[in-house]
């Protein structure tokens, strides 16, 4: 879109009263228009194996194992095909509930 369309649509979004402040900066950083960072925030923010397997402690055929058996959900890189990473979120949470349970499970110990 032009840029002076996308400016008179968020202008008549920000004139729809139903709509919570939630719900408007949603919809403005989903058609590209908020005036925040590019930066995700930190729950939404994808990383890749490596380093999930670094900040877990873990080797990345463990980390495979722990996919496997449902302790993380692989999540796509935005533009890829076929590289998958874990949401931030994802491995603070795991890191929260015990990390060393999956870990020793996926490990066979």
């Amino acid at each position: 879109m032009k840029t002076s369309t996308l400016v008179a649509v968020k202008a008549i979004i920000e004139c729809d009263p139903p709509r919570t402040h939630a719900d408007l900066e949603d919809l403005l950083h989903a058609l590209g228009l908020d005036e925040g960072t590019t930066e995700k925030p930190a729950d939404e923010r994808i990383v890749a194996f490596a380093e999930a397997a670094q900040r877990l402690a873990c080797t990345k055929r463990t980390l495979h194992n722990i996919v496997l058996r449902g302790g993380l959900k692989k999540v796509r890189f935005p533009g890829s095909c076929k590289a998958h990473g874990f949401l931030a979120s994802d491995i603070d949470a795991l890191l929260v509930r015990g990390r060393t349970n999956d870990v020793a499970e996926a490990e066979g110990v």
